[in-house]
């Protein structure tokens, strides 16, 4: 009996040890991509960024009762038409150092992907060019990438701009009075840009997947021609699947893209809570898909 359970142990070891193999071994391909790599940064950041928030607001409720509890336990009764001002500064709790912790890395990872974009400019250029060389044959789609070609130019250069001020690259009192209007112009064209891409995606999906999704016309009488279409069918259910992807992960960007065009955050519909849930949108989809691509 005790040699039987032995050797389940050491099955267990092994298939433990192998899954282990596996998954580093997958993650270090997700990894080694840059799409991959982009990915799980940016799903990190967003969960940093919405485990922050709850743990906030979980001790901000407690912090709420302890005033709460300071003011029933008053030594002296206040008189009507009273106040009482407590001043109590936050406990230093392990909820309170976890939380300060976590914004801390979750800026640390946001930091490193704004460093990382200072490359964008480099990949528009590309995008502008297999563009221009190969166009799609539909002229609005034409027209909405090449605005959002502007957009993104605008932005990324805004962007560039804003971090190396901020880090001090960029000096002077005409730099430091830049940076609040130019982060939100930055992200206003993010937003143009987004609402840019789901246009696109919609008239992508008007022409039935056709330009950008591996699309093809069949002629009338053909096996896979559809009566009641334009007689444009995607290649597979994957490009349609593809579109779904994208579609989504836009729609994730959009509040987040309207959260940080505000001059005041405050101002916003959206609380951390909320921004953490929509970043993870993208960032999931990107994440799956890299996710996927590795596993070959």
């Amino acid at each position: 009996m005790a040699q039987r359970r032995l050797g389940m142990m050491r099955n267990a070891t092994a298939l433990a040890g192998q899954r282990i193999d596996s998954f580093l071994t997958r993650l270090h391909r997700t990894l080694s991509k840059t799409a991959g790599a982009e990915a799980i940064l940016y799903t990190l950041c967003f969960t940093l960024i919405f485990v922050h928030a709850r743990l906030r607001h979980t001790l901000n409720r407690q912090y709420d009762r302890l005033a709460f509890a300071v003011a029933t336990n008053a030594p002296s009764p206040l008189l009507p038409g009273d106040t009482m001002l407590a001043i109590i500064e936050q406990p230093y709790t392990h909820p309170s150092e976890l939380s300060a912790g976590v914004k801390a890395a979750a800026g640390l990872v946001e930091d490193f992907l704004v460093f990382s974009r200072l490359r964008g400019l480099i990949s528009i250029y590309s995008w502008a060019r297999e563009h221009y060389m190969t166009p799609p044959g539909d002229a609005i789609l034409k027209l909405l990438v090449w605005a959002q070609l502007a957009a993104s130019t605008t932005f990324q250069f805004l962007e560039n701009a804003l971090y190396l001020a901020s880090k001090g690259v960029l000096r002077g009192k005409a730099w430091e009075e830049r940076q609040p209007r130019w982060w939100v112009w930055s992200n206003r064209f993010w937003l143009v840009h987004v609402l840019l891409e789901g246009l696109r995606l919609l008239r992508v999906r008007q022409l039935r997947y056709n330009e950008d999704f591996g699309a093809k016309v069949l002629p009338p009488g053909s096996q896979q021609f559809d009566s009641d279409s334009t007689g444009v069918v995607a290649q597979s259910e994957e490009l349609k699947r593809k579109w779904q992807r994208d579609f989504y992960a836009n729609a994730g960007w959009f509040p987040l893209t309207l959260h940080w065009s505000f001059y005041d955050e405050n101002n916003s519909p959206l609380n951390d809570t909320w921004v953490g849930l929509c970043g993870l949108v993208p960032g999931v989809i990107a994440l799956r898909e890299a996710w996927e691509e590795a596993k070959q």
